[in-house]
């Protein structure tokens, strides 16, 4: 059976651990204080009154995810057609249900053309509109009530991922793709750690490993935007620009990886976050992300 977060693995020793705290620690917890402030009001029914809540596909006000981007999004997700009753409904859900792996949930994804040392990378759609507008505004936005759109699509990502590699067993690192200590800065918290969490939380108590969310990587000199760059300087811009925190590195060594991140572009962030796990001496690398863009195919 799937463990609990944690399970079977400790975490970096806690004497180090101690000896980092200060004000950087400080200024994480502010941050974060902040975010989650931020989010409580935004979910407040005052803030509805003043500002109505909009839509984080379509940006029609009344819902956070509204019934046409809910089909929307349905027909972006890689593999067969959704099941439908016999009213024609869709019956389809992305979250992971009873006790079974799931073996759908998207095809491995090949951008072209491919990094070098990219590992195998699962996706669960493809990167269009809606699912496009709501990864942007979780993400930038501070949109992180609409983590209740991307988690069960991630979730069903990460448990394809593991299916299709056949880890059944064991312990699995799940290692979030890092933000940049500017992009940090500016959210105030690491969404992509977050989504990662609560992703590894659905599959709590299914077959498989137990999985453990590890944020290991960090940025170890500044990059550009990745947004704005094409596919050769998106690979220029993040060659060496990862590592593994050093006091991961008795925890990464020797363990799979399920790598993450939020969508499969040119691949360049799976190539350089992989090799900074095999240079720690990770084990085996795979990847899972919630989309890819159409320049990738399965």
């Amino acid at each position: 059976m799937r463990g609990r977060r944690g399970s079977g693995l400790a975490g970096p020793p806690q004497r180090e651990r101690r000896a980092g705290r200060g004000v950087g620690d400080l200024g994480r917890a502010i941050g974060a204080a902040l975010a989650v402030g931020a989010a409580t009001v935004r979910d407040s029914d005052l803030v509805d009154l003043v500002l109505p809540r909009e839509c984080g596909g379509c940006l029609r006000p009344g819902a956070v995810w509204c019934a046409r981007c809910t089909r929307a999004l349905e027909g972006l997700a890689f593999g067969p057609p959704a099941p439908r009753d016999p009213g024609g409904h869709s019956t389809h859900t992305p979250a992971v249900q009873g006790h079974a792996r799931v073996h759908g949930g998207g095809p491995w994804v090949v951008p072209h053309p491919v990094p070098e040392g990219m590992p195998p990378v699962h996706a669960w759609g493809v990167y269009a509109d809606p699912l496009r507008a709501a990864v942007s505004a979780w993400k930038d936005a501070g949109r992180r009530d609409l983590e209740a759109v991307l988690v069960p699509l991630l979730a069903v990502s990460l448990d394809a991922a593991l299916a299709g590699v056949g880890w059944d067993a064991g312990v699995v690192l799940v290692v979030p793709a890092p933000s940049s200590r500017r992009a940090v800065r500016e959210r105030g918290d690491t969404p992509m750690t977050g989504l990662c969490e609560a992703a590894v939380a659905q599959l709590v108590g299914r077959p498989g490993p137990a999985l453990r969310v590890a944020p290991a990587l960090r940025h170890v000199r500044r990059v550009e935007d990745q947004s704005g760059l094409g596919t050769v300087e998106r690979r220029g811009n993040l060659a060496g620009a990862l590592s593994v925190i050093p006091l991961w590195h008795s925890v990464i060594r020797g363990r799979r990886c399920l790598l993450v991140d939020d969508v499969v572009t040119t691949g360049a962030t799976f190539a350089e976050a992989t090799r900074a796990l095999r240079a720690a001496g990770a084990g085996s690398v795979v990847g899972a992300s919630m989309a890819a863009t159409q320049r990738t195919r399965g």
